[in-house]
């Protein structure tokens, strides 16, 4: 009988789930950049010019999963948005954190 995924993957050490979930949330990242850019109709080459770094930096931060706050709002502001950053906390209304938002204002 077939296994599902998720019995495969309880069965793993817990050192291995960590790594396949650290993967898959850069995944999500990697994704969410890259998707962004591509409905702009943007290429990397484009997006490098604009912030005045290489094809290859460009590719590097898409692929990354742990990005600082400044290069992620320096992204946004290249492809003409704005950066804003929540927290949802449960029973709570959703806040922005202003810290980081006066990092990305102009």
């Amino acid at each position: 009988m077939a296994r599902k995924l998720n019995e495969i993957i309880a069965a793993l050490p817990e050192a291995r789930r960590e790594a396949i979930r650290k993967r898959t949330d850069e995944l999500r990242l990697e994704m969410n950049l890259r998707e962004l850019r591509r409905e702009l109709g943007v290429s990397q080459k484009d997006l490098a010019a604009a912030l005045d770094v290489s094809q290859a930096t460009v590719s590097k931060q898409e692929r990354s999963g742990d990005m600082q706050i400044s290069t992620l709002c320096q992204i946004v502001r290249a492809l003409g948005g704005t950066l804003r950053i929540t927290a949802q906390l449960p029973g709570k209304k959703e806040v922005e954190l202003t810290p980081f938002s006066d990092t990305c204002r102009t």
